[in-house]
């Protein structure tokens, strides 16, 4: 039997999962591997029966291969002309796919950010980086001044501490 080999890169998408996953259940010998020297290191190659055991793909491949083949056989149009409906019914049903398309693409709007987003959006951090430097400045400013009284109150201590003489006994000893 011939063993088909995907990077890891591959496998990821296969998975959907991301490929530092893949390299920890590698590291962890939970899938089967085979590396290829390269001249920076080496490339991990991941069995592929491997890979569809631990993650227990061959269910979800097998639905997704029949679907395909299910939507590729059938025309969409064919199916709903075979259908017997009123008219009133069909309106209806092309309402509701209106309605989720368009909810649908308002989903995907909000998604996605506009020019007109990005522009606010800096106008907004210009606006508060500025404000955020003047207050800045002005808490500098009131610890320097807090900084000064503080001084001032010290030194006034200072003269109420200092040991009391007379003026008149400066001569005697």
């Amino acid at each position: 039997m011939v063993q088909e080999y995907l990077t890891i890169q591959e496998a990821a998408d296969l998975v959907n999962k991301s490929f530092q996953t893949l390299r920890r259940a590698i590291k962890a010998n939970k899938i089967k591997y085979r590396r290829q020297r390269t001249p920076q290191g080496f490339n991990y190659l991941i069995i592929k029966d491997s890979l569809v055991d631990y993650y227990k793909l061959e269910e979800a491949n097998e639905i997704a291969q029949n679907v395909s083949e299910n939507i590729q056989k059938e025309d969409s149009s064919k199916i709903l002309k075979s259908i017997p409906v009123e008219k009133a019914e069909v309106e209806v049903l092309e309402e509701v796919s209106v309605k989720e398309i368009n909810s649908q693409e308002e989903d995907l709007k909000e998604d996605y950010v506009t020019k007109e987003d990005l522009k606010s959006l800096t106008q907004t951090l210009e606006k508060m980086i500025s404000q955020h430097s003047e207050e800045r400045q002005n808490f500098i400013r009131l610890i320097n001044t807090l900084n000064e009284k503080i001084f001032t109150l010290e030194s006034e201590v200072k003269l109420l501490s200092a040991p009391k003489k007379s003026w008149f006994k400066f001569w005697s000893k």
